[in-house]
């Protein structure tokens, strides 16, 4: 989804706050993980409290992502 709305942020209390369009459907009460770039640029990242909650049969296997990979350490519970 593209959206080239803009907004302006407000005070709120000891908070700057910016308010979000209703046509983005962002839910009342969401959590969002906040990060900042060095360029000024902010993104909002939904909280989920379990990736994998839903997740079907090897969804998130990806093999061609451990070629050459040799596990060492605490990740062989050493």
């Amino acid at each position: 989804m593209s959206d080239n709305t803009t907004s302006i942020t407000r005070k709120l209390g000891n908070s700057v706050a910016i308010t979000l369009p209703k046509r983005l459907n962002v839910a009342v009460g969401q959590e969002y993980s906040i990060i900042k770039k060095q360029s000024g640029a902010i993104t909002l990242i939904p909280k989920v409290a379990d990736y994998f909650a839903n997740a079907e049969p090897d969804e998130f296997y990806t093999p061609e992502l451990n070629v050459g990979y040799t596990p060492y350490g605490s990740e062989v519970g050493e």
